[in-house]
């Protein structure tokens, strides 16, 4: 889901605030972006997005935070920081790609694996 680019729906997502978003709005400040907390409704996640459209109508996802506030310890923040303040290279272009596509091809396996099992078990009548 990160890099991803999605169009704001007040249906699908639902902006956060608290003291992640002052926290956010602080950093905003110092990076010169436009950065929020929200939640995507349908898949139960937070994520830290950066606004790309002046009307805050087109974001793009920065940090992925779980199902929980909670997850954004010192690490997320070095992390957040190292995303917004250091360049990206190559090197971790690439990383990111294929770690995506690790992640997806073993999402793949692992529901192929328990659709294996469900199939053994009606064969063998349970």
């Amino acid at each position: 889901m990160l890099g991803m680019t999605s169009v704001w729906d007040s249906d699908e997502h639902t902006h956060v605030g608290g003291e992640l978003g002052s926290y956010l709005r602080r950093i905003s400040k110092r990076a010169g972006r436009d950065i929020a907390v929200i939640r995507y409704e349908e898949l139960g996640v937070f994520c830290i997005v950066e606004f790309i459209s002046p009307n805050r109508d087109v974001f793009i996802d920065i940090l992925n935070l779980g199902n929980s506030l909670a997850n954004f310890n010192r690490e997320k923040s070095r992390e957040l920081d190292r995303r917004l303040f250091a360049p990206v290279t190559c090197d971790g272009t690439s990383e990111a790609l294929e770690a995506a596509d690790s992640d997806y091809h073993h999402t793949r396996q692992d529901g192929n694996a328990e659709e294996q099992e469900r199939l053994e078990r009606v064969s063998r009548g349970e």
